[in-house]
């Protein structure tokens, strides 16, 4: 009886859950629909340079068979593997094998919401053990289609998709505490990489923040070592499998010669109530919004999850105070509520020398980080996270009169959130359509094209790409200092040398030379280290910041320039040896006092 009980309850469970999954995949598709149902049109503001960042990876790999190390389309010259924002690793590369490059952007998008409702799901019913359905739908809906991601979606920040994956990163960090298992600590770090070469160093930088909080409290609350253990492995496990391209852009950003172009708001860079009331409550945001003590577009600061959502946040950290004392107990509450919480001080951002964010900028990575409205992104996994926590604390008999209420009140909830962020989807991609496509291993050179500006409204560098012209006047925030001729082609020299037959890939420019007399060899790109040649040493112009080799007189042959990220190669190999610690660490447990039965991973319905 007891046994057809339980398989009875299994299947309700199941089918629950399977309702639940259409649910999300129905939303997800309506929700992204204005962005999908533009096909091949591109779109407006930064979505020309997202979109060309993903061009040039694709070009570099299908047109010419190469690695995406250097990217010559761009600025004269800039980098492409080390440049922070271009995702290496995207569902956008292998789409575009089928799909023109505008649709397979528009589809991973769809993708990512996916992610983020099954990430979501995780979370609050496996982690948490939230079990009642309305309550699972409202939570993950309140991330999943907060205003934080549309809003950025909407001005063309791809780089933050990986803002889906922060619910599987959190689902596995917290499960490495429940059960002590290596190998949940090992897939955070696996998240945290994969972030990363997505292009997510903003998403990165505060999620690593969030955990680093989260581990503290969570230490505290439960008086034990786990959760700091838990926070050692997964950052080096996540140091060492980023590495191939971690160490490479730390190396970028530290160069002396990079430009960085973006300014620090004068007086201080701070989200006052009034602009945080107008961005979690206000239903009639749009992308141009002007409120007092703004200081950056509303991109920046639009997070509209609704009154019902704010309510259930702020009775869950009110519920955690009140329950401050048996910590222990509750300590996962206790830590989501103090990483929230300190979330929440960081997007304030710079109210006073002594504010979070004014101390967390001292670090290297933190510090490129300029913008503190971001951090509600992360604040709002963590907040609605301990909802589903102190969900979780409260016995169904207590509400089960108000159960049809309350289902009713979550429906209507995520009606609402639907309907009020959906709208800033529109109205996006509204640039005439992208006719031509990449040709597989065509290697059709390049033309430079000093006049086209690429800030321009027409999406120039996406189009300009496509076409085989390289725009000088870019837009890019980390460009390298020193300019080109573009008069001039990729190789020449000053003095009496002919230079023939000049080879060009994105990587390497090989070209024949015969001087008559001791003689300058230009590379005309932008300079960074990371550049050899064949033909001698490279020295700089100090006018140009051009690099060139000096070549003897009488010297014939065949000769390159070739680009190389620097680190690289010490990225793999530490790389390689987080893959051989993976594999040893997989099966095993972080510490015997993780063996102890806790109560948060007990009897979950």
């Amino acid at each position: 009886m007891r046994r057809n009980v339980t398989h009875r309850y299994t299947a309700r469970v199941s089918r629950a859950t399977k309702w639940l999954f259409a649910i999300y995949a129905a939303l997800s598709v309506y929700f992204t629909w204005p962005v999908l149902s533009t096909g091949r049109q591109l779109g407006i503001e930064d979505w020309d340079v997202l979109l060309f960042y993903h061009a040039s990876v694709f070009k570099t790999v299908y047109e010419y068979a190469t690695l995406p190390f250097w990217n010559p389309w761009y600025c004269g010259g800039n980098v492409l593997w080390q440049n922070p924002q271009v995702p290496l690793i995207s569902p956008v590369y292998p789409l575009s094998f089928v799909l023109s490059l505008p649709v397979a952007v528009k589809v991973t998008i769809l993708l990512h919401y996916l992610l983020g409702f099954a990430g979501m799901h995780l979370l609050l019913t496996v982690t948490l053990g939230v079990a009642w359905w309305p309550i699972v739908l409202l939570l993950a809906s309140i991330f999943t289609l907060a205003g934080g991601p549309v809003f950025h979606l909407a001005v063309g920040h791809a780089t933050f998709l990986p803002y889906f994956y922060l619910p599987w990163m959190l689902s596995l960090f917290v499960r490495a505490i429940q059960t002590g298992a290596s190998r949940y600590a090992i897939g955070a770090a696996m998240v945290l990489a994969m972030t990363l070469y997505a292009g997510g160093l903003h998403i990165l930088v505060m999620a690593a923040v969030a955990l680093a909080v989260f581990a503290l409290a969570a230490s505290i609350a439960r008086r034990d070592a786990v959760p700091g253990i838990t926070l050692v492995v997964t950052g080096v496990f996540a140091l060492l499998l980023a590495a191939p391209k971690l160490l490479p852009t730390a190396l970028f950003l530290r160069d002396s010669r990079l430009a960085d172009t973006r300014s620090f708001v004068p007086g201080g860079d701070m989200m006052t109530a009034n602009v945080l009331e107008h961005s979690l409550l206000d239903a009639f945001q749009f992308r141009r919004m002007r409120v007092g003590g703004q200081s950056h577009g509303w991109a920046e600061y639009g997070n509209y999850i609704g009154q019902f959502g704010l309510v259930l946040i702020v009775a869950s950290f009110v519920w955690a105070l009140v329950r401050w004392r048996s910590r222990r107990e509750h300590w996962l509450a206790f830590s989501l509520a103090c990483t929230a919480a300190v979330l929440l001080a960081l997007a304030v951002g710079e109210v006073s020398p002594y504010a979070p964010f004014m101390l967390l900028r001292r670090l290297p990575f933190a510090s490129q980080l300029r913008v503190p409205s971001r951090y509600l992104l992360v604040w709002l996994l963590f907040a609605v996270g301990l909802v589903g926590a102190v969900v979780q604390q409260i016995s169904v008999p207590d509400i089960e009169e108000l159960k049809s209420v309350v289902a009713v009140m979550c429906v209507v909830a995520v009606g609402l959130l639907v309907r009020t962020n959906r709208l800033q989807l529109e109205a996006v991609f509204t640039l005439p359509p992208l006719e031509a496509a990449f040709r597989w291993y065509a290697r059709s050179g390049i033309t430079i094209d000093a006049a086209t500006p690429g800030y321009g409204r027409d999406s120039p560098m996406t189009r300009a790409i496509f076409a085989d012209r390289a725009i000088v006047q870019c837009y890019e925030p980390l460009q390298l200092a020193g300019h080109i001729d573009p008069a001039k082609p990729l190789v020449f020299a000053e003095g009496r040398a002919d230079i023939l037959d000049i080879s060009f890939s994105p990587n390497r420019v090989q070209f024949r030379a015969w001087t008559h007399e001791p003689s300058r060899i230009y590379l005309n790109e932008r300079y960074i280290d990371g550049w050899h040649s064949d033909a001698g040493p490279l020295s700089i112009e100090p006018a140009t910041g051009l690099a060139y080799v000096t070549v003897p007189a009488n010297a014939i042959g065949k000769f390159s320039f070739w680009f190389v990220p620097p680190g690289l190669v010490a990225g793999i190999l530490l790389f390689a040896s987080g893959l051989i610690g993976a594999g040893f660490l997989w099966p095993r447990r972080l510490s015997i006092a993780s063996s102890q039965a806790d109560p948060t991973t007990l009897a979950r319905p």
